[in-house]
């Protein structure tokens, strides 16, 4: 039972990992006269960490919310539209034809995205998983988790299993909403992506 209820440790882990990078991408932010060099340094960093991340939990964590809660299927749906929207926003983010205002705008609503998604998996999604799921599920579910991946991650652009588009209005995190509209003012997209005129 203990695999179980430290379900998914490796995960958590990443977020962790994710989280120190985002703390130095906001020293980045609030330091005057910092090299530009550095936010792409940083930018590479958090790619190589995030991109396997996401895969992983769109191969094996949310097959396992749609299987085992009750609205694991829009929860599903709406993370495949949250982790194709934060793939777009590293894009922009390290686009080295953007000006470093650009840039660094888009790496503010990158940040912001990003802390709600993890914020809500560790609060909602890791919590509802524990409390439905067997105890077998949970440690078939953490092996494979920690498998390393046979090539590397989907084109940044994928939206994964759940695709760009399907119902996410119901069993998405609260906030949500308000995040998907702040990120499209900001980046000049819409919500599937295209770009505003």
């Amino acid at each position: 039972m203990k695999a179980a209820e430290g379900f998914p440790s490796g995960l958590c882990a990443q977020h962790r990992a994710i989280e120190a990078l985002l703390r130095q991408l906001d020293g980045v932010r609030t330091r005057n006269g910092t090299s530009d060099e550095e936010d792409l340094r940083l930018l590479a960093a958090l790619r190589r960490l995030l991109l396997p991340h996401l895969a992983a939990e769109e191969e094996h964590l949310y097959p396992l919310a749609r299987r085992c809660l009750p609205v694991g299927r829009a929860l599903a749906d709406a993370a495949g539209c949250t982790h194709a929207s934060i793939r777009r926003l590293l894009d922009r983010a390290d686009d080295c034809r953007l000006s470093v205002t650009g840039r660094r705008r888009a790496t503010a609503v990158l940040l912001l995205v990003l802390r709600a998604h993890l914020r809500g998996e560790e609060e909602q999604l890791f919590p509802a998983l524990r409390a439905r799921a067997r105890p077998d599920e949970l440690r078939r579910c953490e092996r494979r988790l920690r498998e390393p991946r046979a090539g590397p991650p989907g084109a940044t652009g994928s939206a994964g299993p759940a695709g760009p588009t399907g119902p996410t209005a119901r069993g998405r995190p609260p906030g949500a909403g308000a995040i998907t509209a702040l990120r499209d003012r900001l980046t000049g997209h819409d919500s599937t992506g295209q770009h505003s005129p």
